[in-house]
């Protein structure tokens, strides 16, 4: 596999793993809005056990966290911390979620999660992570625009603050300058200037998918710098404007 296709895989994983932890967060957080002490009892009975019963018997994962002797709030983010992505979407289409308050005030705007929409992106959501694992560099290439478009529609649902694509840069076949990158980045999303770190994370990965080496990616000082120098260029225009 060369190791551009490898940047990619990197990239679009480290994106569905904030996804992944972003819904761990939100299920911890908004259960204990809700239920608060009875957050644990109340997830394991209606998932945690489910999820359970279906596993292979070697898969003791939930019961152990039940028997052990830690107390709730521990257990239950431990238990959400154990989901898998898959079992992470499912939840939103089980009725443990569907039939519970929470359902209410999960997201920022509503999302019906049981109907076909939302099954849909999920469900490519997970193959796309699937394929990452597996290294199937044929299906990725065959499916990449989908599975890019599904991850995309989570980070939207989330608020995500990396919810980027190549947009304008997919057609660009040569290296960029960091002048050039963070021109591109600052023309179409120009609220990662507003944060240095969020701004050299946004650099890293475009850098990566525009053919750096990740041994030759530029010091963070370097792109700062730069970034002050774009941001005062522009300053400067929307004056004589």
């Amino acid at each position: 596999m060369n190791e551009k296709i490898l940047n990619e895989f990197a990239i679009y994983y480290k994106r569905i793993i904030r996804i992944e932890n972003y819904l761990k967060q939100l299920i911890y957080d908004k259960y204990k809005i809700v239920h608060g002490e009875k957050s644990y009892s109340i997830l394991f009975k209606t998932y945690f056990s489910h999820i359970n019963n279906k596993a292979p018997f070697t898969d003791n994962r939930f019961n152990d966290i039940n028997l052990s002797k830690k107390n709730d709030d521990e257990k239950l983010n431990l238990s959400i911390q154990k989901l898998y992505i898959s079992e992470v979407l499912s939840f939103f289409n089980h009725k443990a979620y569907l039939k519970d308050r929470v359902r209410k005030i999960f997201f920022e705007n509503p999302v019906e999660t049981n109907k076909d929409f939302f099954k849909k992106h999920s469900k490519i959501l997970k193959n796309f992570r699937n394929c990452i694992c597996h290294f199937d560099t044929k299906q990725f290439l065959n499916e990449k625009s989908k599975f890019i478009n599904s991850l995309i529609y989570f980070e939207k649902l989330l608020n995500s603050r990396y919810k980027y694509t190549k947009g304008r840069f997919e057609s660009i076949e040569h290296k960029l300058s960091i002048q050039s990158i963070l021109e591109l980045i600052y023309q179409n999303n120009p609220e990662y200037f507003e944060d240095d770190r969020v701004l050299v994370n946004v650099f890293d990965d475009l850098a990566l998918l525009l053919d750096y080496r990740t041994n030759n990616l530029p010091p963070y000082k370097s792109i700062i710098r730069a970034k002050f120098y774009i941001e005062n260029k522009y300053k400067k225009q929307r004056r004589i404007l």
